[in-house]
């Protein structure tokens, strides 16, 4: 009969998802990981499988405690205004760290994704997830008046994914705040009716 494990595995799960997030795959040694997750090897190669496994879950722990919060905000979008102010939230918090590390699955997309068919299909699942909150935002906007008649709303939800992207890419040494609110501004007016 197995032991009881005597630590839970979500919460070494969230640890381990940190040190990926902050140094990517290639980075995170495996010493890293257990130290963070505060479990011996045997413990993690039991429990989660070998490194590349963990990261796989590490990749969908991510899209469930961070992506998706996100895409439930992007869900509530029913304006230009509330499109600013969700780009000035994700600025602010930004701003607001010490240090805040480039999105999991940005920095998946640009280490992994040519190598790694499985770590490539999460951050394609996670895409195409915001990209379909987006549109359906956008949708919601055209229908209200709001936007311009002749506004391809595909490409201004792949315009607001590049966009969050950019900025997300600069995590770590953030855009300044007033320039890229500014920014944002001027793309959302390109939008407006």
């Amino acid at each position: 009969m197995p032991r009881p494990k005597s630590f839970d595995p979500d919460t070494v799960l969230a640890k381990a998802m940190v040190v990926f997030w902050e140094k990517g795959y290639d980075a995170a040694s495996i010493s890293d990981l257990t130290e963070a997750m505060g479990i011996n090897r045997f413990s993690l190669y039991d429990t989660f499988g070998d490194k590349h496994t963990l990261y796989l879950k590490t990749l969908d722990a991510y899209s469930e405690r961070v992506a998706e919060p996100m895409i439930l905000k992007v869900n509530q979008i029913n304006s230009l205004s509330e499109l600013e102010a969700f780009f000035s939230m994700f600025i602010e918090y930004q701003h607001s760290c010490e240090c805040s590390p480039c999105c999991m699955m940005h920095r998946a997309a640009i280490s992994l994704d040519p190598v790694d068919a499985e770590a490539k299909e999460r951050v394609q699942n996670a895409r195409a997830r915001f990209h379909g909150a987006f549109l359906e935002a956008f949708e919601r906007m055209h229908k209200a008046g709001e936007l311009r008649s002749e506004l391809n709303l595909n490409d201004a939800a792949w315009i607001i994914m590049i966009a969050q992207a950019g900025i997300a890419s600069h995590a770590s040494s953030p855009i300044p705040e007033v320039e890229a609110k500014s920014a944002v501004k001027t793309m959302l007016m390109s939008f407006k009716a």
